[in-house]
């Protein structure tokens, strides 16, 4: 049972995300533990045909699929969303039924939006075994509010191993599966940088050598605060640009991904909440204790735009020559075989909500609004393959 929380009782670490880079702050992960892995298949397609917004719920709603059978036994568990794709670390305890809600989840993804994910695990002592590594530590983000950060090379291994695989694990689990994404929501609009002349780039950047991720990691972060700025300076929302979206279409496509099916009781609560939603951050109501302005303060602060899985996956809101400065950088230490990269540029972000209670503990999944995670990741998967020729 010890190892059933590690995670939770995991105290996270108050320090920067640059300091957080030395050995001595991360663990080593139970053996007892699983990477379950979910890819969206042929998003890269998917995203050409202009549908990088229904890549980008089912993306998220794999990740409270699973997020929500661990809460069902009050364990936590780190996560990781990839715009295409997501990640959970699992207990064994709760591996076989967490399996199941995303089987769930990808049944009601192909019959309603007509996307497969392809989804597996890998237990961590097959990682150990195959000499890889997964080692964490948790930071806090405020009082009600943390996350995982990962270093070693064992998720990316792990991806590779599970997409290489012939058939779904899933698909030796029962068929009488529950769908549970309570606390899904996807009801803003496009959230544009609040500087006309800025634009989001998003990265995806790795430590071509495992064992040097937490020298080379650190070293990038402060790069990053140096070129950019604190995260409130670089950060893609703000509290000017975010509004709520009264879509039909948009709540329609959120019913559908929650419950596989119409429910005009939903349906008509959402669309009510999103209507005076408008109202409530425009002229800061206070309801059930919290004024809108403070909420959208809670949203940018829990809005998950820098995740590191052994690989930096970050969104990033700057003027061109910022920009350009840091790929100079980035470029540089690529061309000393430092690390390998990818990026892209996006006008806009998009953003999936996971909402436990809208007071505190809520989570915002950020991307850009045409694919940006997808589309960088073309340019870092032909690097991959340029330098394993070489």
């Amino acid at each position: 049972m010890e190892n059933l929380y590690f995670y939770t009782k995991l105290q996270p670490l108050k320090v920067a995300v640059a300091d957080l880079f030395r050995e001595e702050h991360f663990h080593d992960v139970p053996t007892s533990w699983h990477l379950v892995i979910c890819d969206v298949k042929n998003s890269t397609q998917a995203i050409s045909m202009g549908r990088h917004n229904d890549v980008n719920l089912v993306a998220a709603g794999s990740l409270i699929a699973a997020l929500n059978i661990a809460k069902k036994y009050g364990v936590e568990v780190p996560f990781f969303f990839g715009g295409d794709g997501s990640t959970v670390l699992v207990p064994e305890e709760i591996l076989k039924e967490a399996l199941g809600g995303l089987s769930a989840h990808n049944a009601n993804t192909q019959k309603n939006f007509g996307l497969q994910m392809h989804i597996g695990s890998l237990s961590v002592k097959e990682l150990r075994d195959s000499g890889h590594s997964v080692r964490l530590a948790k930071i806090e983000i405020d009082s009600v509010y943390s996350k995982a950060v990962i270093v070693g090379d064992g998720m990316q291994y792990a991806e590779q191993k599970i997409k290489q695989a012939k058939t779904e694990e899933t698909d030796t689990l029962f068929q009488n599966r529950e769908l549970n994404l309570t606390g899904l929501e996807c009801r803003w609009n496009k959230v544009k940088p609040q500087l006309d002349e800025a634009v989001n780039v998003c990265y995806l950047i790795e430590a071509l050598h495992p064992s040097q991720q937490i020298t080379i990691y650190a070293d990038v972060l402060k790069n990053i605060e140096a070129v950019y700025g604190d995260l409130q300076m670089r950060h893609p929302l703000s509290k000017e640009r975010l509004k709520p979206l009264l879509s039909l279409q948009k709540l329609k496509r959120e019913m559908l991904i929650k419950f596989g099916k119409w429910k005009s009781a939903y349906f008509i609560e959402a669309f009510l909440r999103t209507f005076f939603g408008r109202f409530y951050f425009k002229y800061n109501w206070k309801i059930a204790g919290l004024r809108g302005q403070d909420y959208l303060s809670q949203l940018i602060a829990h809005a998950d735009t820098l995740a590191i899985d052994g690989r930096i996956n970050t969104i990033i809101c700057g003027t061109k020559d910022r920009h350009e400065k840091f790929l100079d950088y980035l470029s540089q230490k690529e061309g000393k075989g430092v690390l390998i990269f990818g990026h892209h540029v996006s006008k806009e972000s998009v953003i999936t909500c996971y909402i436990e209670n809208r007071k505190a503990r809520h989570v915002h999944f950020v991307d850009g609004a045409d694919g940006g995670y997808t589309e960088a990741a073309k340019e870092f998967k032909t690097k991959l393959k340029e330098l394993a020729l070489t």
